[in-house]
Parts: structure tokens; sequence; C-alpha cells
């Protein structure tokens, strides 16, 4: 079949050329239009349901809504876990599906189990909402509005119903949130006396509130030749028409809403607030659309917003950009990215000009790359890929084998071109010289692209992490495989049939006298040739597990997110005033652009910190990402500095993988399941202590906050009696005092305004509430503390659950490379310090957990590849002992990467995992090709084997080795020497060992392994040799002479072997 497509090729090798220019063609419209993103969508598709619950306190919406709604949707198909969160006030629920779900089709099974939801909640608790469909980074874009003339009601106008509905019209942005401002509301507060006095209570002011603000269809008009719509006027807007709306009629004498209430605009409660640069502002958070063109929507964004700008500056408003902006991570990945494989690409060419001395088969053999990667990034589209730092980095990667499996073939050509005499048929000099490496090609690709096959199989985060890459490497290999099947000997038979090679460098002829030179020492002792490549490849097996491990490395982003706790109960004021202090300390620091900061949670949003917690999205000036660590550190020591404030600083993409992992942005947790909450936190304390001991430990806190003090009434149901009060008019009493009861719901031109209902004098803490007046028997009027002991207890403000448990968790922020040592350590001093009551349990997470994971499934994948990289090598060689020894060489090449690895004080990541699985198969296409030179010498050109066949084999595969060798290392050095910059925190360290393992891999195929392959192997000839009686003979001495053999383009012989025409090989 290989030698049909060849042949095919050069029969038509013009138009095997335009084909290959459309294709070209196509890549690169492909490419301009292909979705750019950050990373692969990394997190499974998830839902999260939010029910608000106004007045209902944590433990009351755990029992009266959270658990309803988790026993009803943990029925849902393909749910994995289920996490909540139940505070004052709301229910948040997040469903995660399995890896590979469709994430609309799950979104809609959670729709219809939702619709059974009404009946098993109380009166009072909104309907369900679900949160956009959003992306795994979730984050779009972040921005802010301050102003020094606005109030904040007004300025909070401008940005929800001026602002908003424009952003929302940008396509790609799913969901947008408000910190900060006050969101207006139309207030009636009811003095209680003067509604006792009208012997009113609050539900005539709910009812008279409904009434004045109802509106109802006006029908039509109809006449004989015309129809009239009747459209009634909406109410006033002013809050005056509110107040004179009819309440009650006595004597014939109306009252008026006035009458018993003030009505007014004012400020809806604060579930959280925003600074910006230290001042109060809105900050608006943006989220992307699942599938989304990050780079695309963001600019979209941008514009849109860079209009408004203006005319909000003429209201005194100040635009603050790029508050958070992960689409910076994009541009700066891409850019570096672009930078590699233009250096890469540059460094080929330059190296295909010096070893090949010919600028014709130099061109032929780069027109590889852009056919092959273009193709690749066309079939990546199509599949519904998009080019992100994984995808692009797996091009990077496979440049070195895209441009190989064509140089190989040129170079073959170009030397068997040289040797040709004078009227040499040259479509059956191309066809043999292709043929010729054709096969030992197919099978080292083959090699490598199974090598590649255990990263394909990963699972999980990791697997969702570098599956793309895999992927990407695949069919860039793969497509090179095809391009050098079919595309370069018709590039060669267009090109190179009028053109006469130029006489090999030099310089390579040195390289072989050097190479003869070192084998020929190396004849002396096979012996300690064997246990030279056995010791080295134990070392560099036995190395690995000293170097300290973690997941995914620090990624080199100018945006921080810092999560910071005050003490539990604080009030928002009191958290903005530490955050306005912080703020400027942090703005002091040289490279910090801008800070802003997120307090407690947005109406409705999918965030449910409480009041007491911030988030601080911290800015770095590009020009100072070279001082990102010192920038960090300062960063951390100004929230060290504040002895009862817990502080978190991460990366943007180290928070949301962690949030992904354990629900937590941490690298280590714990997590306490049990059905008491106080045994919860003892477990939790406990186990934060020992973590807290360990060398490194950092971070170290509760997630969920123990007690908090909370006022906590207790109805007395004898006084209620007394009093004839129903507890449920009470608790309404209550709810309207100190929550506000929503009566009505205002349109406005265009916006809405609700009408919250209160009781005045309710304002000056907790004595408000032990005064609060109740109307009793009669209309007279009963404190509450007269039917209710009232007192500051500690309570729960946060209940966190997972799969329908009780949750406490402990998180850590390892300040360590070693993150999986760590992980270890804090397991070991647990289980020997904290002992577990009965019904209580621990899971771990984090990324170190998922580092263990990783390690665990590529060890196993790694095991069937590597046996079928024995089936691959038992097609190649067709003898045992030969694939025995290509094996035993292999484990050696490792000693190069663990050396790279040292020498670059690397810690073994994923990607530096990943770069040596990959290791393994590019050296043994290395081997592959030279053994497989000597199985042509033997078989095909009836070469004895021996010490001068072996010599004469390792000279003539010393170009192609090299190249193989330095095509790879130029193609991944630009990678290796920018690890650690944007876009190559994952990819560097895999450069890095595949460098270090080229490097022992090359010389062990130039040197070692052809003195090791004459001392343990042996050929015989071909058939025909075996009935002339002649038999191998070795023959010392070092001599390079060649055995005298009939060429592949004499005529008087097959040029070559078609795959279907090889003779049989005889038995040993």
């Amino acid at each position: 079949m290989l030698a049909a497509i060849v042949r095919a090729s050069l029969a038509h090798p013009r138009i095997v050329t335009a084909l290959a220019a459309l294709v070209t063609l196509a890549g690169a419209f492909a490419l301009a239009g292909a979705r750019f993103d950050v990373f692969p969508d990394f997190a499974p598709p998830f839902v999260v349901v939010q029910i608000e619950a106004p007045g209902l306190s944590a433990l009351q919406v755990e029992a009266r809504v959270t658990r309803p709604v988790e026993s009803l949707l943990a029925g849902t198909e393909n749910v994995e876990r289920i996490r909540s969160t139940s505070s004052q006030g709301l229910a948040a629920i997040r469903v995660i599906f399995h890896r590979g779900s469709d994430p609309h089709r799950q979104r809609q099974a959670v729709i219809e189990r939702l619709s059974e939801a009404a009946g098993l909640l109380p009166d009072g608790v909104r309907a369900p909402q679900l949160s956009p469909l959003s992306s795994s980074m979730e984050y779009l874009l972040h921005f802010g509005y301050t102003s020094d003339t606005l109030d904040p009601l007004a300025l909070r106008d401008i940005v929800q119903w001026s602002i908003k509905p424009q952003i929302l019209g940008v396509p790609g942005v799913a969901q947008v949130q408000l910190f900060g401002g006050q969101a207006r509301e139309r207030r009636v507060e009811v003095d209680p006396l003067r509604l006792a006095a009208a012997g009113l209570g609050l539900d005539a002011v709910i009812d008279a509130i409904a009434a004045a603000t109802g509106q109802a269809g006006g029908g039509y008009v109809e006449t004989a030749i015309q129809r009239l719509v009747v459209q009634v006027a909406p109410p006033a807007a002013e809050a005056s028409a509110l107040a004179a709306a009819l309440v009650d009629v006595t004597d014939g004498v109306p009252r008026r809403l006035a009458d018993v209430a003030t009505v007014t605009d004012g400020a809806q409660p604060l579930f959280g607030d925003a600074t910006i640069a230290g001042k109060p502002g809105i900050l608006v958070e943006t989220s992307s659309q699942f599938g989304a063109n990050t780079l695309e929507a963001t600019r979209a964004l941008e514009a849109r917003l860079d209009a408004l700008a203006p005319a909000l500056a003429a209201q005194g408003v100040d635009y603050h950009p790029a508050l958070l902006r992960p689409a910076s991570f994009v541009e700066n990945a891409i850019d570096t990215m672009r930078r590699s494989l233009a250096i890469g690409a540059a460094l080929v060419v330059a190296l295909l000009l010096v070893m090949l001395r010919d600028w014709r088969g130099a061109l032929i053999s780069f027109s590889a790359i852009p056919l092959a990667l273009l193709a690749a990034v066309w079939l990546l589209s199509a599949f519904g890929f998009s080019l992100n730092t994984m995808t692009l980095g797996g091009l990077v990667v496979a440049l070195g084998v895209v441009v190989d499996d064509a140089v190989i073939d040129v170079e073959n050509v170009l030397r068997r071109r040289r040797e040709a005499p004078a009227g040499t048929d040259l479509d059956r000099l191309f066809a043999a010289a292709s043929l010729e490496v054709r096969r030992p090609v197919f099978f080292a690709t083959a090699a490598v692209a199974v090598a590649f096959v255990p990263i394909l199989s990963m699972s999980g985060l990791q697997g969702a992490f570098f599956r793309p890459l895999s992927i990407a490497f695949l069919l860039a290999v793969g497509l090179s495989l095809i391009v050098a099947l079919a595309v370069t000997p018709a590039l060669c038979a267009v090109f190179m049939r009028d053109h006469a090679p130029k006489p090999e460098a030099a310089f390579l002829q040195r390289c072989r006298a050097v190479q003869r030179r070192a084998i020929g020492r190396l004849a002396v002792r096979p012996r300690l040739l064997v246990a030279l490549l056995v010791v080295t490849g134990v070392a560099g097996t036995a190395l690995l597990p000293l170097f300290g491990a973690r997941l995914l490395p620090d990624f080199r982003e100018t945006y921080l997110i810092a999560h910071s706790s005050l003490r539990p109960g604080i009030a928002i004021a009191e958290t903005a005033r530490v955050g306005r202090e912080v703020s400027q300390r942090l703005m002091a620091i040289d490279g910090v652009r801008s800070v802003a900061q997120q307090i407690g949670r947005a109406e409705n949003g999918q965030d449910t910190d409480t009041p007491n917690e911030s988030e601080f999205e911290i800015r770095i000036a590009p020009t100072a990402a070279r001082r990102l660590e010192a920038i960090e550190a300062d960063i951390r020591a100004v929230f060290d500095s504040y002895p009862n404030q817990a502080s978190e600083v991460y990366s943007v993409l180290a928070e949301r993988i962690g949030e992904t992992l354990t629900g937590e942005g941490a690298p280590f947790s714990v997590s306490v399941f049990g059905s008491d909450l106080d045994e919860n936190d003892r477990v939790a304390t406990a186990i934060a202590a020992a973590v807290q001991a360990l060398p490194g430990a950092d971070g170290v806190r509760l997630v969920v906050p123990p007690r908090e003090p909370q006022l906590q009434v207790d109805l007395d149901p004898q006084a209620l009696l007394l009093h004839g009060l129903a507890a449920t008019d009470v608790l309404r009493t209550i709810e309207a005092a100190f929550h506000g009861t929503v009566a009505a719901e205002m349109t406005l031109t265009d916006r809405s305004l609700p009408v919250v209902v209160r009781i005045a004098g309710t304002d000056d803490g907790p004595d408000a509430l032990r005064r609060l007046p109740l109307r009793g028997r009669d209309g007279a009027l009963v404190a509450l503390a007269d039917v209710a002991a009232i007192a500051i207890v500690d309570g729960r403000s946060v209940l966190d659950h997972e799969d329908g448990l009780r949750r406490q968790t402990v998180v850590a922020t390892p300040d360590l490379a070693d993150q999986v040592g760590f992980a270890e350590r804090a397991r070991q001093a647990i289980a020997a310090q904290v002992v577990l009551p009965p019904g209580v349990y621990l899971r771990y997470g984090g990324s170190a957990q998922a580092q263990r994971a990783a390690a665990r499934e590529l060890m196993i994948y790694s095991a069937f590849a590597f046996v079928v990289v024995i089936v691959l090598l038992a097609l190649a060689y067709g003898r045992a002992r030969h694939v025995a020894l290509t094996l035993a060489a292999l484990p050696s090449t490792f000693i190069g990467g663990v050396a790279a690895l040292w020498l670059t004080g690397g810690t073994l990541t994923l990607g530096a995992m990943v770069g040596f699985v990959a290791l393994f198969g590019m050296a043994a296409r290395n081997t592959i090709l030279l053994v497989s030179h000597y199985d042509h010498l033997v078989q095909v050109e009836g070469a004895p084997w021996n010490l001068d066949t072996a010599l004469r084999g390792a000279a003539e595969r010393l170009t192609p080795v090299l190249l193989t060798a330095l095509l790879t290392a130029l193609a991944l050095l630009p990678v290796a020497l920018q690890s650690g910059e944007a876009g190559h925190e994952i990819e560097g360290p895999m450069a890095i060992v595949l460098l270090g393992g080229l490097a022992s891999s090359t010389l062990v195929s130039l040197l070692l392994i052809p003195r090791w392959r004459h001392a343990g192997c042996g050929w015989h000839r071909r058939p025909d040799a075996r009935r002339t009686g002649t038999r191998p003979e070795a023959t010392p001495g070092p001599s390079l002479a060649r055995a005298p053999c009939p060429p592949p383009w004499d005529q008087s012989k097959p040029s070559a072997r078609s795959d279907s025409a090889r003779p049989a090989k005889p038995r040993t």
C-alpha cells in the first residue's frame, strides 16, 4: 500500500502539489476564523441553581430549601456530584455532571426536575433560578465605575439600567453581575403607632400598595372602520402618587397611605459592596458563554464600553477598564507561541540549509510544516476544538517530528542522487529512495504516536488539559506522515528532476570520523557498554521520585486574586473600610496597576460569600511581569500584616482549576463529612493544627466559619396566646421590620422598581428588635420582648453540603514546589494526630491529589503503550532479540531528561511527566530508523553482517539521525528557553525534558547501539545468498569500506521492495 501511494504521487506530481497548496490555503482560512481561548474547557458540565429565601436563617435555608432541592436533583441523569451552600436568605446548589455529557441536555434535565420544586418550598421563597451556561474560565472581563459627583443610588441606576442592557447584547457575554452602589427601591416605612391608631394591620398596607400599582390590559374598542386599543396609563412614577393611594375608608373618611406611612426612594439592603482603587464604586463582572471565542468577545465588549465612556464622563462617571482580563493571558500566550513557532521554523530552515546544502531540498522539507500544521488546525476547528495554549503547544511540540518525516525522505533522495551514475532513471530513483525509508519512518512515527496515547487516555481535569495537546500532536504527526508519503516525493519529482545536488558538507565527514573512532573504542569492552546502558537507565528511572511534584506550574499571569476573610459577623461597612486601607497599600507596591475589591455577593450572583469575605482583583503592569514573584510576596506581606484577616493569593487560572477540583481554590484541601456540625468543626480544627505545624504550610484555614454572633428570637406560645397573636403574624412583622416585604413591582419607562414595606424605627441595633411593636388583641400594641426571649448567641451563617452531606473544609496553600510531598506528609500527620469520631470521615482533594491520580493513570496507560511499542518493534524488526535489545537501551535515554530537569531546577509537573512519556516514543524513533537501515543493508543490498556493516550503517544514518535530533531540538528550543513565560508554563518543562532526553538518546543511537547491535545481534543474508553456500563472516577492524552490492538504481535488479513483495526471512 505504501509503495502504491508513493508511485501514484510520482505519477501525478503536479496534481499532488496543487492539492497540497489548496489544503494549505484551507488551513490558513481555518486559522483566521479559529476560536481562541485561554485553556480547553477543563471543567465538567455544571449547572448552578440559586433560590432566594428572604428572611430565613442559614439553618432554615438548609432544612427547608437546600435539602429538598438536593434530593430532587440527585436523581438527574449523569450527575457526578452536588455541592451546595446555605446562607442567610440564599441557597446555591451546584450540580456537576460527568465529563462528556451534553451541557445543554443536562441543563434541560435540571429544568424539568425543578418544575417539581414548587410544592416542596415554603411560602415566600422565590422560584429557583439557573445561572447562564458559561465556559470553564467563567470570567470574561471585569471593569468598574466610580464617581465623585453622583451618589451610590444614581451611579447604580446608570450602570444597571443604561450600561448593563448594552453589555448583555454583546455576542459571547453570558451574565453580568454588579457589586457595589445601591439598588433603588420605593420604600414604604410604616409608623406602627399611626397604623394601630387607624386600626389597621400590615396586610392592609400591602394590599393597598398592590391595588395602587396594579396594571391590566384594556382590550380594544372596535368601530365599523377601525379598531382602537384601550391603553391604561401606568401609575405615576413619583413617590407622592403612591403616598396618595387609598388604604381604607372608616366612617366615610378615606385613609391614604401617607396617613400611616412615609413613602420615599431608598436603597435596598446590601448583600455586598465594592471598592476600586480604594474608592467606593461599582464593580461589573461579566462571564463568557459556553463555546464563545474569548478574544472576540472581550474585544467586542471593550469596543462597546469604550464607545460609552465619553457620555459617562460627561455625567461625572469614571470608567476603570480591564480590572480583570483573562484575554490578556490568551494574547500573551498566543504571542509567545507565535514567536516560538517563528523562531523554531527559522532555526529549522537554517539547519536544513546547513545540513543538506541544497536550498530546494530545504524548501521541500520545510513545506511540510505549514502544510501539516495548517491542515491540523483545519481539522481541529472542524472537530470543535479551540486554539488555546494546549492545542498550540501540541503543534509546537510536533514541529520537529513534522519536518523530520519529510527531511528523512529528502535526505535519502539527495544521498542517492549523489551516488547515482549519469543517465539514471530519476523516477525509479525517487521511488526507490522514498520506499527505502518509508517503512522505518512509518513505524518510527507510529511509535511516537503510541507514546502519546496514554496522554490521550487521561481522565479528569488532567485529561481535559492534556487531551487537546495530544490530539493536536497526533493530528499534526499523522498528517506529516501523509505529507511525507504522498507530497514530498511529488515535490522532489517537480523541483529536483533537473537539479544536481551539491556534495555533502565537509563537517558531516568529520562527524563520521569522530563517530567511527568512538565506536571503535567502544568495541573493546562490549560488556562494559551493556553495563553502562543498564546503570544509566536505572539511574534515570530511580532519580524521578526525588524531584518535587505538583500538578501544574505557577501561571505567568498579570492578574492575581486575593481572598480575605475578617472575623465572622462583621458588617459590610467595616469590611469596606478595611478593604480601602488594604487597597491603598497594595496600590503603593511598585508594579501594581489597579486593585478592585468585591465584598460579599451580588444580587442573584453565583458567589455565596458573606459580608466578612472579600475578593481583591489585582492587576500587575506588563512591564513588571518579570518581577511577579517579588510583587506577589509584597502582596502577601500586606495581607499578613492584618492578624485578624485570613488571606490567600492565587493566579486567576490556579483559582479556577482549584475550584473545579474541589470547589475551593487552594491546592490542598481536606473535607470533613458528618451530620454533627460541632463535631465537624472540632475535627477540622484539629486537622488545621496538624497541617499548620508542617514545614511550608501557608494559608491554612477553615472554609466555613464555625460560628458568628446572631440575634435569636424564641417565641413563647403562652404569651402569644395571652395577647392574641399568631406566630406567623409575628414572623411577618419581624421580616418587614428588618428585611422588608416586597409588596409590588412598579414598571416604569425603562426599568422596574420594587415597592418594599418596612417598619420605621428599626435601625438602632438589637434594642429595636426588643421594642418592635406588635398589634395584639383589640389593636393593642405589644413589644416583641413581651412574647419572646431575645438573646445574642453564636449561630451558623453558612453551611456547606457535598452529595447531601454536611461538609467542613480545611484548605492550605503550601509555600513549596513539592506540593505532592506536602500533601503526603499532611495525610500522615492527620492520620497520626486526629482521631475521627463515629460518623465522621475525610476526603482529600486539591491539585496535589489530582497529581497523584494523574501519575497513576500515566503509569497504567504507559504500560499498555509499552506493549504496543513492542508489537511495533516486532513488526519493524521481525526478530525478538532486536526488540529486546532496543527496549533495554531505551531507558538509558531518560537520564538526559532527568539531568535537564535537575539542571533547570525544575519540578516534576504533569507537563514534565508527559515529556518523559513522549521521550520514550522519540527515542524509539531513532533506534527504529537505524536498525531498519541495517536490515536494508543486509536483506536488500546483500551486505554481510559484521562490524564493517555496523559501522557503515551508522555512518549512513548519521545525517538523518542528527537531523532528527537537531530539528526536534531546535523546534523545542524556543519553548524551553521561554519556560515559565505566559503560554509556556506547561509545555516549557515538557520541552526541557525532551531536549535533555534527545541529547542522550542521540548519543546512544549513534555511538552505543551500533556496537551493541554488532555484539548482540546478527542478520542472515537473503535466501539467494544462502544458496551459494556463503555465510556471514565477521570482518574485524573499523574500516568503513562498503561491501560490493548492487545499488538500488541498478536496473538489472528491482529498485526497491514494496511491502507486499518483501522476501521471507530465513530462520536463524
